[in-house]
């Protein structure tokens, strides 16, 4: 009995962290699927963040949605629109960069266009700042960034507790003191929600593009 009451909550913490990192390596699984589908979305729609945005709540839906039906799903879909607001979500379109534009683009009406037809009979020699072809700045890469709020009770404090106060060295982007003004840390250490603990998890994805990108003022939400 006594070695039972001093392994039992040793046993606890262990089946609690167990089931917490299951929530959230299914998250991380998630997101991959999710960072495709937004680099589809912007493959096909000008590069442009709006419908990045739409494809990444469609995607990341799954993850919130617990009930059968519509209202559950339309409920999953605003949580998610919440969260973006919130900044818990962060997509950055890495390429094209504002280099790009400035290295291929062409003005169109009021628009920077970066042109989508003939690659194949383009010049593919790499110029100018962004030291890329027009073949290179047709490719449309992001990185999304998601705060995923960690729900196992206890576990979720502790693992913020590591994230904020473990050594330097075992940083960078979700074990250690998070950057001072990184999406990390606004996630860990300053969330909109100060009871909201959260884990921040990152993927990447790279497609052709579809249509011609076009330059919009700001390309991070």
């Amino acid at each position: 009995m006594v070695e039972f009451v001093i392994i039992l909550p040793v046993l606890m913490l262990l089946v609690a962290g167990i089931l917490q990192f299951a929530l959230i390596y299914h998250a991380k699984i998630t997101l991959n699927y999710a960072a495709f589908e937004v680099a589809r979305a912007g493959s096909l729609n000008n590069a442009k963040m709006e419908p990045m945005q739409k494809a990444f709540v469609r995607s990341m839906a799954a993850l919130h949605t617990h009930r059968e039906g519509v209202p559950a799903l339309n409920a999953a879909k605003q949580k998610l629109r919440d969260e973006i607001a919130s900044g818990y979500v962060q997509i950055r379109l890495i390429n094209p960069a504002p280099a790009s534009f400035t290295d291929h683009g062409v003005t169109v009406g009021n628009e920077v266009h970066i042109p989508n037809d003939n690659l194949m009979y383009r010049d593919a020699g790499s110029t100018g700042l962004s030291g890329q072809s027009v073949q290179d700045a047709n490719l449309i890469k992001v990185h999304v960034g998601y705060c995923y709020e960690l729900l196992v009770p206890f576990v979720n404090g502790i693992l913020v507790r590591m994230m904020s106060l473990a050594p330097t060295a075992l940083q960078p982007e979700n074990i250690g003191p998070p950057d001072s003004g990184s999406f990390a840390e606004s996630c860990v250490l300053s969330p909109a929600d100060a009871d909201r603990k959260g884990f921040p998890i990152f993927a990447q994805a790279i497609l052709r593009m579809q249509s011609d990108p076009i330059q919009e003022s700001a390309v991070t939400p």
